[in-house]
């Protein structure tokens, strides 16, 4: 009896060790010691406003006591999470919503090209991508609507290494990468995960190949062969053979959307705001998941009877001031009060959508202590800054950052202006005579943006576009 005892107490105290073992080594375990050791990283967001945030005069006040302007009234409540950047130069020549596409991200467009001219140098996304590693997915680029980041010189304004313009991805696309990508989202996976790896293993003898090719050839072929490899990254990273992000905690899968076809299939005002909420919620649970660190959204014209404005005689109107249907000539271009204020109408209603998105991401917090949007650095642009082309002095909204990008938030930038300007420069004598222009860049902020995530640059696109700090860092 005491051998049988004392072999029956030690297989207990082995298979008790034994559960502890395997416990200390599970992937679970090790997956959240990580997480509490990495660093969290910092991520990006660029939102791209179609006819911009609502041009120059962003707010009154001093730098750290101001109030918002009206068509920017929602973002008061988060009023200590902003830097209002009021006033950058973009670019100077063409009618801004031409050559401002491609030099937007990029501030390194040539001077007085015809429109819809390619960057001579890639895309913040794109370099920052570089400089910082790929994540689980490649850059998120995201359209708000059926139109928008086209992939074509037309209206993009995302360019790789090879200044080819990038597509952007639809919402039924996203979601479907999503979803993809973070495990545990339905019991009925493993078929599809068995096969998934299988994929997997094919596609990474495929790139042994390709990279052993690749020292065979050289010039146009190499280039060639490496645009094709991108693409089998990208490929395999939205299809999820590239590693995924499991539920729980912060990390909660979004729910399956409706099909390109039936989102298509609906109007224009509902189809408007329920791409733009799914796009919000994509953005919000790869960052939350740690499946991308980068992401860029083009949002599209906003439709006429979706917002509400107040007009000169201070009756609230819904829908556009004047006969013409498009919003583009009768809003946007507005040539008399009214339909100014229909325009700060539409812009208003966007910064509540913005507004919302923040708040949502500032209720999630790290393991930094900090909260998702603390952690994030949220940049509103548009190709131009207003509706009347204002490219000399575009305002920039930034919300977030002010954990590991380590920005100074709950600020008012009013950049100061010059009234002439006569440069020397490499592209010829850039000159304003008379006409009132931001002090500082676009290039200027979008090199501080790369400092906030952790890639320091002298300069960012064209060296005579880096005038001198913002400062908000």
């Amino acid at each position: 009896m005491k051998e049988k005892s004392t072999f029956y107490m030690g297989r207990r105290s082995f298979l008790k060790h034994l559960s502890i073992g395997s416990l200390a080594f599970s992937p679970f375990i090790h997956a959240q010691r990580a997480a509490a050791a990495t660093p969290v990283k910092p991520r990006l967001l660029v939102i791209v406003l179609s006819h911009g945030p609502g041009g120059p005069g962003m707010a009154y006040g001093t730098e750290t006591n101001f109030t918002v302007s009206p068509w920017l009234s929602p973002l008061q409540s988060i009023s200590k999470h902003l830097i209002l950047v009021d006033g950058l130069q973009g670019t100077w020549w063409g009618n801004a919503h031409d050559v401002s596409y491609s030099h937007l991200l990029t501030s390194s467009v040539k001077p007085d090209t015809p429109s819809f001219s390619a960057p001579r140098s890639a895309s913040l996304d794109v370099i920052l991508e570089k400089a910082l590693g790929k994540s689980t997915l490649p850059v998120m680029r995201l359209r708000s609507d059926v139109w928008g980041g086209s992939g074509s010189l037309a209206k993009t304004f995302c360019y790789n290494e090879n200044l080819q313009p990038i597509a952007f991805q639809s919402a039924s696309q996203a979601n479907a990468s999503l979803l993809a990508n973070i495990g545990g989202v339905t019991s009925s996976e493993a078929k599809a995960r068995a096969l998934a790896k299988k994929r997997k293993r094919i596609l990474d003898e495929v790139s042994d190949e390709l990279k052993s090719l690749r020292l065979r050839i050289d010039g146009q072929e190499r280039l060639k062969l490496d645009q094709f490899v991108e693409g089998i990254s990208d490929t395999t990273a939205q299809l999820g053979l590239g590693g995924q992000a499991t539920v729980g905690g912060n990390c909660v899968a979004p729910d399956k959307i409706l099909s390109s076809r039936d989102l298509n299939a609906l109007n224009g005002t509902t189809r408007y705001e329920r791409y733009l909420d799914y796009q919000f919620t994509h953005v919000k649970t790869a960052f939350a998941c740690n499946l991308a660190q980068i992401a860029v959204m083009d949002v599209a014209e906003v439709p006429h009877d979706i917002y509400e404005w107040t007009d000169v005689n201070g009756q609230k109107q819904t829908g556009k001031p004047c006969a013409d249907s498009d919003f583009h000539q009768c809003v946007a271009h507005y040539d008399d009060r009214n339909r100014r204020l229909c325009f700060e109408g539409s812009v208003r209603w966007q910064m509540q959508k913005i507004t919302d998105f923040a708040k949502q991401m500032d209720a999630i917090k790290e393991s930094n202590g900090k909260s998702l949007l603390e952690n994030t650095v949220i940049v509103v642009t548009g190709e131009v800054g207003n509706g009347d082309h204002n490219v000399k002095r575009k305002p920039h909204i930034i919300i977030g950052g002010s954990g590991a990008p380590k920005l100074r938030t709950g600020r008012y930038l009013a950049i100061p202006e010059v009234r002439t300007l006569i440069q020397q420069t490499t592209d010829g004598e850039l000159k304003f005579d008379r006409k009132f222009i931001s002090s500082r860049t676009e290039g200027d902020l979008w090199r501080e943006v790369c400092a906030a995530m952790g890639h320091s640059m002298k300069t960012f696109g064209v060296d005579y576009l880096n005038r001198g700090a913002i400062g908000i860092m």
